[in-house]
């Protein structure tokens, strides 16, 4: 027997159909009258917006969704032991950050390695070995330098990215090379391996070189650590930075000397 509510079942299903359809529509005018359309679609979208982000959120937990631009990161105001280590760009930067580190109450020690790149790093135990021995929690890398005329610079991600496991979870700043020419890719691919905001690209800056005009001047790597430092409130982990006063003086700088003999 057929059911008696068969037709209001039919008409509620129809003005279902109209309501939704009116819903995903854009407002409808019919003479002086407007009618709204219902704020179903919003309510629908909005919830699958949350579960993207959600899902982005899981996934990806360094998505730049969750990154506030114009928001600065709160500054760690905890002492730190700084390593600094890299190529031969590394002693003199390492004469200006320990002035930093001794205004601000860190620790530095930097390790300068000559003629070193991100694959002598990678496949040694030297950084291992430097973590450990100054308990770290916080470094400045800065390599590249000897990689600026690799054709083919993606062939060194995998170092890149070895070194960076080595780190772990300890917040970094890699200072990107301080380009004399243009390079073929080096500073791309090493921005593009970072975390957001763990990069320093020095590239186009104006440096004052010492006689081979490749190596920045001692002062002109004072004002390079400089830049870094005011930069730092936009870093990944900024710590304190503060300049350092005229009267601060004479400090000492715990540098080791390592040669590299391959590449």
């Amino acid at each position: 027997m057929k059911s008696n509510y068969s037709g209001l079942w039919l008409l509620l299903l129809v003005a279902l159909v109209v309501v939704v359809g009116m819903a995903f529509s854009e407002d409808l005018t019919i003479g002086s009258h407007t009618l709204k359309k219902a704020p179903v679609a919003d309510v629908l979208l909005s919830d699958a917006h949350r579960v993207e982000v959600e899902k982005d959120m899981t996934e990806n937990p360094d998505s730049s969704l969750f990154i506030k631009e114009d928001e600065p990161l709160e500054v760690d105001t905890l002492p730190k032991s700084i390593l600094l280590f890299g190529d031969s760009m590394t002693f003199n930067l390492a004469l200006r950050l320990a002035k930093y580190a001794a205004a601000n109450g860190h620790k530095l020690h930097a390790v300068n390695w000559d003629s070193s790149n991100t694959k002598i790093w990678a496949e040694s135990d030297t950084l291992d070995r430097y973590l450990r021995e100054y308990n770290v929690d916080y470094v400045f890398i800065s390599l590249g330098s000897n990689e600026l005329y690799f054709k083919k610079p993606e062939t060194r991600m995998p170092y890149v990215k070895t070194i960076l496991s080595k780190i772990g979870t300890i917040p970094y700043v890699w200072i990107g090379p301080p380009n004399w020419q243009e390079d073929t890719g080096i500073n791309d691919m090493l921005e593009s391996v970072c975390a957001k905001g763990a990069f320093f690209r020095s590239a186009g800056m104006n440096f004052k070189r010492k006689a081979d005009k490749i190596h920045p001047t001692r002062a002109s790597s004072a004002l390079w650590i400089d830049s870094i430092m005011r930069w730092m409130p936009k870093s990944r982990h900024p710590i304190l930075a503060n300049l350092p006063p005229d009267t601060l003086g004479k400090v000492k700088t715990n540098v080791i000397f390592l040669e590299a003999l391959n590449r």
